[in-house]
């Protein structure tokens, strides 16, 4: 935030949820005076979730939103969601100037913002100052945000990682490979690391088994029946995204040189901790042949703060 003691209109907006907050930033100290949670299939668009906002809040002086999908700053479209968003309408419509950024930007800005107490450890590793990091999380999609140390603090670099593509590493992952190439031609690691993907996870599971796809099955449920161990399918489908989520992280934390740590953040990682303690995640990150004892150095944990990307919009700069 570039303007301390400011009231800012910080936004998360998700394929699923839009949650807003008004936040005061002192320069040392990052504080909520209001925030709402919208169901975004129970409102027309988010001119409409702010309008409502703003009828139980103080006035702010600007905005900034996070937004799950690409963006120039000015407008943006959801990869998950059929809204247009244009930041100079929301100015005018509004009356204070608006900045929109992805929400694996806002990610990358949050993180500094976080406490030991929603950090849970997968992996120690020898971390490395100053070195770069990543953060990446499955939720409605798969976000990913590179960052890198600027002399002041670290800078995030947004992008699409998300929709880089699977590469299978034994033979169940090339069936998985092949029973999705068969659904959408072209298979990204977000077509698995979400929750879209870990029904159609499932699905290859249960055909794997010789059964029939369940039409009503979420990603809760399944999520739930493998943390409860009553569902061989649903047991296998999380395996496989645990392994392929730690695959993921270790390829991104090469391409960046992520010796700093390597951030597991998204609305499903707190919720299956038990899971991603069970091995899967790290033995995927570290199956990576020559440099299985450099992924082994780098530190991973799992971010627990469910208002990681509010707390970026507040403080990105």
């Amino acid at each position: 935030m570039n303007d301390q003691n400011q009231a800012v209109l910080c936004g998360d907006i998700g394929g699923t949820n839009t949650r807003l907050a008004l936040a005061q930033h002192d320069g040392s100290m990052l504080a909520f005076s209001a925030r709402r949670q919208y169901a975004n299939a129970s409102v027309a668009s988010l001119a409409e979730c702010i309008s409502d906002f703003l009828n139980h809040c103080s006035r702010p002086t600007r905005a900034c939103l996070a937004i799950a999908g690409p963006t120039d700053g000015r407008v943006a479209a959801l990869t998950n969601l059929p809204w247009q968003i244009d930041a100079d309408e929301i100015s005018r419509d509004f009356g204070f100037p608006t900045r929109l950024i992805n929400d694996f930007e806002a990610v990358g800005w949050g993180l500094d913002a976080l406490g030991p107490q929603h950090l849970h450890t997968l992996q120690s590793g020898e971390p490395i100052s100053h070195a770069p990091r990543v953060a990446l999380g499955p939720g409605t999609g798969l976000g990913v945000a590179l960052s890198v140390w600027s002399g002041n603090g670290y800078r995030p670099m947004p992008g699409e990682g998300g929709h880089i593509g699977l590469a299978p590493t034994d033979a169940d992952q090339a069936d998985l490979l092949q029973f999705l190439q068969n659904r959408f031609g072209r298979v990204s690691v977000e077509r698995i690391l979400s929750g879209p993907g870990i029904v159609d996870v499932y699905a290859y599971c249960r055909a794997a088994s010789g059964l029939p796809e369940v039409p009503e099955a979420d990603a809760a449920g399944i999520t739930q029946a493998a943390l409860a161990n009553i569902d061989a399918d649903a047991v296998h489908a999380m395996k496989l995204f645990c392994r392929i989520l730690g695959q993921t992280a270790g390829d991104l934390a090469l391409v960046a040189g992520a010796r700093a740590g390597i951030y597991i953040a998204g609305g499903i990682p707190p919720r299956i901790l038990p899971l991603l303690d069970d091995g899967e995640l790290i033995a995927g990150l570290r199956d990576k042949g020559r440099f299985s004892e450099w992924v082994s150095a780098v530190p991973v944990q799992v971010v627990t703060d469910p208002d990681l990307g509010l707390k970026g919009a507040a403080l990105a700069r």
